[in-house]
C-alpha cells in the first residue's frame, strides 16, 4: 500500500470540493444551469447520458465531497491497522462516486445506477469486518435496499411508455392514475433508502461497518439519498402522497426518540439521531417544503459527520468498546473532542444560533404557521423533545458521570489525523447554518404566530433539558425497572423481527425448500436429465440410420408406400 495513498485521496477530493463548491456559487448567482445530454439508440425510446449542474447539485455535491475528504483523512489514522487498506479506500471511493453518478443525473435510467451503486457498496462495507453479526446486519441491509430498487426499476418500467427517461420533460398532464401509481413508486423507494417505518430496522444494523463508513453513510450518502429523490420528484407528490408521507415520518420520529432513549451502544443512538432527523426532512417534504428540507438536509450532514468522527475517537480511547455505560470522566481525557462532540449535540438538539437551529426552527415554525391539526403540532414538539433528551443523556453518560472503563483509557488527542478532521468538520459545521441560510434564501422568510407558538420550541428544548437531568439516574441505566417497556422499546419496536430475523428468514427458509422440491427435485429430473439424455439418444438413432444395409432403407420405403395405399383407399 502506498504511505500516502489517503493523503492523496484527500487532497484530490478537496480540490474538487473546492471547483464545485465554486460552480455551485456561479449558478446560484446567474441563476442558471447547464445539462448535457448525449442521445444514444433509436426507435421508440431515446436513451441518453445526462448530467444536471444547477446550485442544487453543485452544493450537495460540495457537502459530500467536504465530509468524504475529512473521512479519508480520519481513515488514514483510524484504519492504521487494517490489512487490507486498499480495499477499504477503493470502497469508499466507489461508495462517493455512487453518490455523485445519483446528485448530477436527472435521469432516472443513470439514477438507478447510482441507487444500485449505494446498495451495492453499502452491503459490502457493513460486512467488511468479518463475522457472523456483520453478515447478518449486511442481509438485513441489502434486502430491505432492494424493495426501494424494484420500485425504482419498474417506475422506469412505467415510462417507457413517453419514450423518454429523463424527469425534467416529463410531462403527466391530466392522468391521475400514472401519477398515483408514480408517487407510490417514488416513495416506496425513498423510505426504503431513507429507513422510514417500516423500513428502520436496517439503519442501526448497518452500524457493524467501520466508523468513518458510519460518518459517510448516515451524514450525506446512502440515507441521504431518498430525502434527496423526493426532492427531484416533488412534482409527482400529491394531497395523498403528502399525507401518507406525513404519517410515516412523524412515526418515524417518534420511534426513533424513544429508542435512542433506551438504547446503549453510542453509534446507534447516532444512527437513532439520523433516524429522527431523515423523519424530520421527509415531515419537511410533506408540507411542500422542499427548499427548507433540503438546507435541513445539508446543514444536518456536517454535524453528523461530526458526531460520527468524535464517537470514533472515544471509541479508540475507551479500548474499541461502543456500549457508553463503560464511558464516563472522558472530558478529562478528550477535552477538544468532548467539546466538538458537544457542539454537534446542540445542533443537533436545535440549541439557538447552532446550524441545526436555522433549518430545524424554519420547518417547525412553517409547520405551525400551516392549518394543521393539533395532534400533528403536539407530536412534532414531543419528538422535539426526546431529541433533546436522548442527546442530554449521551452527553452526560459518556462526559460527567462516574468512569466504568477502569484504568485503561488512553489518549488519543495526540494523534493530528484524527483531530484535523473533527476541528475542521467543527469550524464548517458552525459556520454552515447562517452561510447557508443565506445563500437558500434570498429574502427573509416571513413567519406569522402567536407569541407562544412563536417560543414553543425554545420552550420544548428547555423543558426537555430539566427534565432530563431530573431523571437521569432513570434515563441512564434505560428504564430498566420496565421490563415490558425496555424489551419493546430496546428492541425498536419489534421491527428487526419483521423485516430481519422473524418474517424474512422464515420466507427465506421456505424458498429454500421450495428450491429444493422444484429445481432440484422434479423439475431437475424431467427438465434437466431427461433434456440431457434426449441428444445422446437422437445421435444413438442417427448414427444407426447412417450405418445399417440397404435392406433397412428398403424396409422402411416400403412401409411409407404402405401407408399411402391406404390412405388412398
Amino acid at each position: 500500500m502506498d504511505k500516502f495513498l489517503y493523503q492523496k485521496i484527500s487532497f484530490a477530493l478537496m480540490n474538487v470540493m473546492v471547483l464545485v463548491g465554486v460552480s455551485g456559487l456561479m449558478f446560484l448567482s446567474l441563476d442558471s444551469s447547464i445539462f448535457i445530454e448525449w442521445s444514444f439508440g433509436g426507435g421508440s425510446i431515446n436513451f441518453s447520458l445526462t448530467l444536471l449542474m444547477d446550485w442544487v447539485s453543485c452544493s450537495f455535491l460540495t457537502v459530500v465531497l467536504c465530509i468524504s475528504s475529512n473521512v479519508v483523512w480520519y481513515s488514514k489514522s483510524y484504519m492504521g491497522g487494517d490489512g487490507d487498506a486498499n480495499r477499504f479506500i477503493l470502497l469508499v471511493l466507489g461508495f462517493v462516486v455512487s453518490m455523485v453518478i445519483l446528485i448530477i443525473s436527472p435521469n432516472i435510467f443513470s439514477i438507478l445506477l447510482g441507487w444500485d451503486g449505494l446498495g451495492l457498496i453499502s452491503y459490502c462495507l457493513v460486512i467488511y469486518y468479518p463475522s457472523k453479526k456483520s453478515n447478518s446486519a449486511g442481509m438485513i441491509t441489502v434486502l430491505s435496499n432492494r424493495v426501494g430498487d424494484v420500485c425504482v426499476l419498474l417506475s422506469i418500467a412505467w415510462f417507457v411508455v413517453l419514450g423518454d427517461f429523463n424527469f425534467s420533460t416529463w410531462s403527466l398532464g391530466g392522468d391521475l392514475t400514472s401519477l398515483m401509481i408514480l408517487s407510490f413508486l417514488v416513495m416506496v423507494a425513498a423510505l426504503t433508502k431513507s429507513a422510514q417505518i417500516p423500513f428502520s430496522a436496517w439503519l442501526p444494523a448497518a452500524m457493524a461497518a467501520p466508523t468513518p463508513v458510519s460518518a459517510l453513510v448516515h451524514s450525506s450518502t446512502l440515507v441521504t439519498a431518498g430525502v434527496y429523490l423526493l426532492i427531484r420528484f416533488s412534482f409527482l407528490l400529491g394531497e395523498l402522497g403528502s399525507s401518507v408521507l406525513m404519517f410515516i415520518s412523524m412515526m418515524t420520529m417518534f420511534m426513533s426518540g424513544v429508542v435512542a432513549i433506551f438504547e446503549c451502544d453510542l453509534k446507534k443512538i447516532i444512527a437513532l439521531s439520523t433516524l429522527s432527523q431523515l423523519g424530520m426532512m421527509m415531515f419537511a417534504i410533506s408540507l411542500g417544503l422542499y427548499q427548507v428540507a433540503f438546507f435541513h438536509l445539508l446543514s444536518h450532514a456536517l454535524f453528523k459527520a461530526l458526531l460520527f468522527l468524535c464517537a470514533g475517537v472515544l471509541i479508540h480511547g475507551v479500548g474499541s468498546t461502543q456500549d457508553v455505560r463503560y464511558f464516563g470522566g472522558l472530558v478529562k481525557n478528550f477535552p477538544l473532542v468532548s467539546v466538538c462532540m458537544n457542539l454537534a449535540n446542540f445542533s443537533l438538539c436545535g440549541i439557538p444560533f447552532m446550524s441545526g437551529f436555522y433549518s430545524k426552527d424554519l420547518i417547525v415554525e412553517l409547520a405551525c404557521q400551516d392549518s394543521w391539526g393539533m395532534s400533528i403540532l403536539f407530536l412534532m414538539f414531543v419528538c422535539l423533545g426526546l431529541t433533546v433528551l436522548y442527546s442530554v443523556r449521551l452527553s452526560f453518560l459518556a462526559f460527567i458521570s462516574t468512569p466504568g472503563y477502569g484504568s485503561f483509557c488512553s489518549v488519543c488527542e495526540q494523534d493530528f489525523t484524527l483531530l484535523g478532521p473533527v476541528a475542521t468538520l467543527t469550524f464548517i459545521s458552525l459556520l454552515s447554518g447562517p452561510s447557508l441560510s443565506l445563500l437558500s434564501f434570498s429574502y427573509p422568510v416571513l413567519i406569522f404566530l402567536p407569541w407562544v407558538m412563536k417560543m414553543g420550541a425554545l420552550a420544548v428544548i428547555s423543558a426537555s433539558v430539566v427534565l432530563s437531568v431530573s431523571v437521569l439516574g432513570i434515563t441512564s441505566m434505560g428504564l430498566s425497572s420496565s421490563t415490558f417497556l425496555s424489551t419493546f422499546s430496546g428492541f425498536m419496536w419489534f421491527m428487526p423481527w419483521l423485516s430481519g430475523q422473524g418474517v424474512l428468514m422464515s420466507s427465506m427458509k421456505k424458498a429454500d425448500s421450495i428450491l429444493k422440491i422444484l429445481d432440484q427435485g422434479w423439475l431437475e429430473f424431467y427438465l434437466g436429465k431427461v433434456t440431457e439424455s434426449s441428444p445422446s439418444k437422437f445421435n444413438t438413432i442417427s448414427l444407426g440410420f447412417q450405418r445399417n444395409a440397404l435392406k433397412l432403407h428398403f424396409s422402411i420405403f416400403l412401409v411409407w408406400l404402405l401407408m399411402i395405399l391406404i390412405y388412398l383407399i
